[in-house]
């Protein structure tokens, strides 16, 4: 090819070549360019063709290191180089793509694809979020702010207890993690635990049946319907059960005033109500051992226990005809019915009593004791006798021989019909005609006890064995006898006519008519009626 000196190539002989002796070969001002090389650098580093560059070499010794790219410029610069080229936004010398100039000299940005180290967590060469990536190149996670797929919240932290928690999920109850204003939070929305859907510890009262604790849950503390304090509602709580229980003392004792029934403890329910009732035997039958008025049945209570009382008229007497044993009064039961002259327990014969309770015979006595004219009238000169006879032993029932305006001996004795017997044995009448016929078998000349009759000081009857009586031989009140004003006068003014006790003619009760002063102290006589 035929180059020419406007060809733009240095060739021999033109400005710019030179030898192996040039120092112009290189560009770099030292002489010692090989022709290495084959552009058309002027051998000086200014490029400029005119100054005789040859496109040999023009490094003397053929090593030269001339301008490569011929543009009489020395080497050309790249990125990297530490230099700032024109279009180059840095250069810091390395291929780091971690700093903050890339290893294509530009400035390190988010969304360059590369991690700036320090600053930036991830690079994936774009501003999405929600990649993993974020647009500010962090690695997308709870508490960047970022609610990422799978997050419900993301409040650029991971505390608890703000309202969004450590995992990024919005803080609610059930969610395992007590928050503020939480009781408690068990994770579970089952209401039958300690801690309730609303996450307030489980209490009674909170409606909500807590399984092993509460039997019942009625939202109330009213404690008289049928869930109390959280338990079913029984017998024995210590509530009552409005229309259900009359009552609820909370104890297991059926003796007192509430039953284990809670029923007010009442006669007939069967349970012995202490310090109150005998017996219950849960009915209303006044004929069985326990009465309808809940006392155990006995002699005397009005009611006849069968297969045990005969009769019961509860009463304490004897005299009638249920007795105190509550048997039918009969003939040898020991009491003195109506109808009978005597009961001796027995009915043995020729012993006093007849099996038929009529006396065999009737006592006769004349008391031991001495009164006045003022023996308390008709009964008070009775009570003397019975009194005498009783202090004796004597059985049955006596009265005074004597008279008053009230009655006689003719008009108030049993009339006798069997003998008339003193205390040693000795008959005196065989019956009431006799005794009143004017004369006795003998006299009436013994006391109760069984001793003589008492010596008095009168002697009017020509003896002072005599007894006041003011009545007559035949029994009854005789005009002209004094009987001391009806026996209730001891006045020495007042007369009362006696009877001798030894005698058994007519003066055995008529001796001195009227008689002497009441004031003296006199026997009377006595017969079993």
């Amino acid at each position: 090819m035929t180059t020419s000196c406007a060809d733009d190539v240095i060739e021999a002989g033109d400005i710019g070549a030179g030898t192996s002796s040039d120092t112009l070969g290189d560009g770099d001002g030292d002489g010692d360019g090989d022709g290495d090389g084959d552009g058309d650098g002027d051998g000086d580093g200014d490029g400029d063709p005119g100054d005789g560059d040859g496109e040999g070499d023009g490094d003397g010794e053929g090593d030269g290191d001339g301008d490569g790219d011929g543009d009489g410029d020395g080497d050309p610069t790249v990125c990297g180089d530490g230099v700032l080229d024109p279009d180059e936004e840095c250069d810091d010398a390395n291929m780091d793509d971690s700093d903050d100039c890339t290893s294509g000299c530009t400035i390190a940005a988010c969304g360059d694809g590369f991690t700036q180290a320090g600053v930036e967590t991830c690079d994936d060469g774009n501003l999405d979020d929600l990649d993993g990536c974020s647009a500010s190149c962090l690695i997308e996670g709870c508490g960047d702010a970022i609610v990422q797929p799978g997050e419900t919240c993301d409040d650029g932290n991971t505390d608890p207890f703000d309202g969004c928690g450590p995992s990024c999920q919005v803080e609610v109850c059930g969610d395992g993690i007590t928050q503020p204003g939480e009781d408690c939070d068990d994770g579970n929305m089952d209401n039958t635990d300690d801690c309730t859907d609303q996450c307030v510890g489980a209490v009674c009262g909170d409606m909500l049946v807590q399984a092993g604790v509460e039997d019942c849950d009625d939202g109330n503390m009213d404690n008289t319907d049928d869930c109390v304090s959280c338990l079913d509602a029984a017998c024995g709580d210590g509530f009552v059960q409005e229309g259900v229980e009359a009552c609820d003392d909370g104890d297991d004792d059926d003796t007192n005033d509430c039953t284990n029934a809670c029923t007010v403890a009442v006669c007939g329910d069967g349970v012995v109500h202490e310090g109150f009732e005998e017996c219950d035997d849960a009915n209303m039958s006044d004929t069985d051992a326990c009465v309808a008025m809940c006392t155990n049945a006995t002699c005397g209570d009005g009611f006849v226990h069968e297969g045990v009382e005969e009769c019961d008229d509860a009463n304490a007497s004897n005299l009638d005809m249920c007795t105190n044993a509550c048997t039918l009064a009969v003939c040898g039961d020991g009491f003195v019915q109506a109808g009978e002259e005597c009961d001796d327990g027995n009915l043995n014969s020729f012993d006093g009593c007849s099996p038929v309770c009529a006396w065999e015979a009737r006592l006769v006595f004349v008391t031991s004791t001495l009164h006045t004219g003022n023996l308390g009238g008709l009964a008070g000169a009775d009570a003397i006798c019975q009194a005498r006879a009783q202090a004796a032993l004597l059985p049955g029932t006596y009265m005074a021989w004597i008279s008053t305006n009230q009655g006689s001996p003719s008009t108030r004795f049993v009339q006798s019909t069997v003998p008339y017997f003193l205390r040693n044995g000795t008959k005196v009448a065989d019956n009431w005609a006799d005794l009143t016929d004017g004369t006795l078998d003998a006299a009436i000349s013994v006391t109760q006890t069984g001793g003589a009759s008492p010596v008095t000081t009168d002697m009017s009857c020509g003896t002072n064995r005599v007894a006041r009586t003011g009545t007559g031989p035949d029994g009854t009140a005789t005009v002209g006898l004094g009987r001391c004003n009806n026996f209730t006068s001891s006045a020495g003014g007042s007369l009362g006519t006696p009877g001798v006790t030894t005698a058994a003619n007519a003066t055995w009760t008529n001796c001195a008519a009227p008689g002497p002063t009441c004031s003296t102290p006199m026997p009377i006589y006595c017969f079993q009626q």
